[in-house]
């Protein structure tokens, strides 16, 4: 039983316990004891109760029997998008009637079996996948809240799009589905998206006599990068970022090893998102007038 219970964050279920052999009296006498402490109906902490925030998830979970999935907020939890909550652990059971409802969590109930696509599994426990958590929580949550779960799972780089869309289809008569592809629509990539951005910001430069026009433009740098407007005598590249920057982590990186590339180089960088280009393009132009007026960088410098 300890073996089995240091695999699980300190917990054992009801059932496993039978299957090592334990009569249900033998385990009221465990209980009575003080040697295992319930947690839930059904779920038993081994020794003592302080099996932390993943211990209670492991005890919902196998409270719920295997057929069981953490979901809602509790999966956005397990995902590290939110803290844990474990006064509010939100349950899935597999189930067309007849299963007990375990004390003390929050339950919901499917009668089919969730899509492969709509399961994942954290430390051992089964939970809702991204695609479907965000479907979950869609009909309760704010737009502030889907926004946030929608931007640090692609900065964990769990949020993949097409699963997501993918789970727009399996689920198209859920609630909230309107709503949360509204929230996901800033996160699809849009091809046109660059090319009118350049657009606007070339319409925007030509505004201001007081900032010189980019040598170049669409230019290739050293052989290697591309940049999007070049100063070559102030040694300056200005990048528009008008793809949904925060979910193309992968992207930043490149663009971080790059910029640092083009420094030793010595050409600074100015990075102007779409999302700066609509709420600060006044301050986007003056941080570009500023650099601008910088001398360039030199050897040693």
């Amino acid at each position: 039983m300890g073996q089995l219970a240091a695999k699980q964050f300190g917990v054992v279920s009801l059932a496993q316990l039978l299957a090592l052999g334990l009569s249900r009296k033998q385990v009221r006498a465990l209980v009575a004891g003080g040697f295992i402490h319930p947690l839930f109906r059904g779920a038993f902490a081994v020794g003592h109760h302080n099996v932390g925030q993943w211990g209670w998830l492991m005890a919902a979970s196998l409270a719920g029997g295997p057929e069981s999935f953490l979901c809602h907020r509790t999966a956005a939890a397990a995902m590290g998008l939110r803290g844990i909550y474990t006064k509010r652990i939100e349950l899935t059971i597999v189930s067309t009637g007849g299963v007990s409802r375990p004390d003390g969590l929050i339950v919901h109930r499917t009668e089919k079996p969730p899509h492969p696509a709509d399961l994942t599994t954290r430390k051992g426990i089964r939970i809702s996948s991204v695609p479907r958590m965000l479907i979950e929580v869609a009909p309760s949550a704010t737009k502030t809240e889907l926004d946030h779960l929608i931007t640090i799972a692609a900065r964990k780089q769990i949020l993949h799009i097409r699963a997501v869309e993918e789970a727009f289809v399996r689920h198209a008569r859920r609630p909230g589905i309107a709503k949360l592809k509204v929230a996901f629509a800033a996160y699809r990539p849009r091809p046109d998206r660059k090319s009118d951005f350049e657009r606007e910001f070339d319409e925007e430069l030509a505004k201001r006599p007081d900032i010189p026009q980019p040598t170049h433009r669409n230019v290739i740098l050293f052989g290697r990068w591309e940049a999007d407007c070049y100063w070559q005598d102030h040694g300056l590249v200005v990048e528009l970022d008008g793809r949904p920057y925060h979910i193309a982590v992968r992207e930043i990186e490149k663009d971080k090893l790059r910029d640092g590339k083009l420094l030793l180089k010595r050409v600074r960088t100015l990075r102007i998102t779409d999302l700066r280009w609509q709420f600060d393009r006044a301050g986007a132009m003056d941080d570009l007038r500023q650099l601008l007026s910088l001398p360039p960088l030199r050897a040693g410098s």
